[in-house]
């Protein structure tokens, strides 16, 4: 009689624990810290090389040797003559606002040219030194710092952008990132200014959140985002943190304002660039 009731009893409770169980939902994912850490990387990596690009064009191809504007820009070439390889330096020294896009910058970028860059199949090695940035309304800086940079050159509006070992510091977090992309301009080709410059990319990503959780990036809709904007304004990606499930990130339809949407599992979650 007692083993019938200690059987019965642990029957019980083993029903209970399983209705209990059933009835638990999961915590919803809300997670939009790689969201986030992925538009600090990204929005002034991708930059660089429309800042580069039109700069390197508006300059006859890279071949004059002054320095001008803000930034400081000048060009060192090895030979005179032929002018090739060329080094473009973009200084801007101890803190300089961009009158592009509004973001403060200090450091420098050097671009070495292997021909002129309106020669298709052109290639560009691109270095950061001591390079720090902050947003028009941002309180601190950021350093961008990588193992190598290419662009490539393979048709009159499309770019090829290599993006190894990628770090985004501040003073409490550190990110990771990395990409190969395709970039098209789709404004501002031939004339003479930077701010109505617009460029679409495609591609994908790597990188790692400031809590060191690993993600992978893959654009499905082209991604927009002019040089005077600064930041991304259009298109789509698919990101996968590490542990999760797949995330749409839509940053809207061309406003230039720092607002996105993210959709995990069928929610949709407003968050903020940084």
């Amino acid at each position: 009689m007692k083993r019938i009731l200690y059987s019965s009893l642990l029957f019980v409770s083993a029903v209970t624990a399983l209705t209990l169980s059933s009835c638990k939902k999961e915590d919803p994912d809300t997670e939009t810290q790689s969201a986030i850490d992925n538009s600090v990387c990204e929005g002034e990596f991708t930059g660089r090389l429309g800042i580069i690009n039109s700069i390197a064009i508006k300059e006859q191809g890279v071949k004059s040797m002054r320095a001008i504007g803000q930034p400081i820009i000048s060009f060192v070439a090895a030979d005179t003559l032929d002018g090739f390889p060329i080094t473009m330096y973009l200084d801007y020294g101890t803190g300089t606002t961009d009158p592009v896009d509004g973001k403060t910058r200090k450091g420098q970028v050097t671009a070495k040219f292997s021909n002129s860059w309106d020669a298709l199949g052109t290639n560009v090695t691109v270095k950061l030194i001591n390079y720090y940035v902050k947003t028009a309304t941002g309180a601190n800086f950021v350093q961008y710092a990588c193992d190598s940079i290419m662009i490539g050159h393979p048709t009159a509006a499309t770019f090829t952008n290599d993006i190894i070992g990628g770090k985004c510091v501040a003073a409490t977090w550190n990110l990771e990132w990395s990409c190969n992309r395709t970039l098209t301009q789709t404004a501002g080709l031939g004339d003479t200014l930077l701010t109505n410059d617009v460029y679409q990319f495609t591609g994908n990503a790597v990188g790692k959140t400031r809590e060191g959780k690993g993600y992978t990036v893959n654009v499905v809709s082209p991604v927009t985002k002019s040089m005077s904007c600064t930041w991304i304004q259009s298109g789509r990606i698919d990101l996968t943190p590490e542990g999760k499930a797949t995330r749409t990130v839509d940053y809207g339809t061309g406003l230039c304002d720092d607002q996105a949407t993210l959709t995990i599992n069928g929610n949709s979650f407003a968050f903020t660039m940084n």
